[in-house]
């Protein structure tokens, strides 16, 4: 299984990142994660947007979502006869408009534990300003989506060499909804995880003192997402 960050900006795109989303492959099924703000020009460096095998969208913020619009549009001009893409997202999210592109899989009922592809995936709702769901994949990787610190998180990430987290500020500041650096570093560290990838980095913060004190909190190496980081999971 290999991880592609795409954009991992957070609330806004940066000057050098798109919005969240994450690009998961493996035995050539392409399984996106989040498609925020801008995130499906850079997309077009790894896959065909329009040829996903199915998407996951884990809210309706836009800076996750908005740009399934970018994606269908890239299905209905290349891919008219293809099946339509599953998308599995909440209730709150819209999708492009004709039913020919795209075919909206409601996480709370389609999705507990089952596979998608190849992958095994188990989902939890965590607790953010609207609904979301954070994803763990071959109990292997953990993407906490946005979310506050919660058990249904700690479960969920419980065990995953690898987990993708928020770190959309700092401790001094906490913000509702969402992980600061260091919640994320101390997520890593109850999960066991062998590695901490922190990302939804805000263009206003100070990346270099984001990892510091994500650091400060993990018992294992941590990175911060940049574009085009890949990780073989």
């Amino acid at each position: 299984m290999r991880l592609t960050v795409v954009g991992c900006s957070g609330s806004i795109p940066g000057p050098n990142s798109a919005c969240s989303s994450y690009l998961l492959e493996r035995e050539g099924f392409r399984l996106l994660l989040d498609a925020g703000t801008g995130s499906a020009g850079p997309l077009l460096r790894y896959t065909d947007p329009g040829a996903l095998d199915a998407v996951f969208i884990s809210h309706s913020h836009g800076d996750h979502s908005d740009d399934l619009f970018a994606i269908g549009y890239h299905k209905e001009r290349f891919h008219p006869e293809a099946p339509p893409i599953p998308v599995y997202g909440p209730d709150t999210l819209r999708i492009w408009q004709h039913d020919a592109d795209a075919e909206l899989r409601r996480v709370p009922e389609a999705l507990a534990t089952t596979r998608i592809g190849p992958f095994t995936v188990r989902l939890a709702p965590v607790r953010h300003t609207r609904e979301t769901w954070a994803i763990r994949v071959d109990d292997r990787f953990c993407y906490t989506a946005d979310s506050e610190p919660c058990a249904e998180l700690e479960e969920l990430a419980a065990g995953c060499d690898v987990v993708l987290a928020e770190a959309a500020g700092f401790d001094a500041e906490p913000e509702k909804g969402h992980l600061s650096a260091g919640d994320a570093g101390r997520l890593a560290t109850s999960a066991s995880a062998r590695l901490l990838v922190i990302t939804h980095l805000r263009p206003w913060h100070d990346p270099v003192a984001l990892l510091a004190e994500a650091a400060a909190h993990a018992r294992c190496p941590v990175v911060a997402a940049t574009p085009g980081l890949r990780l073989s999971l």
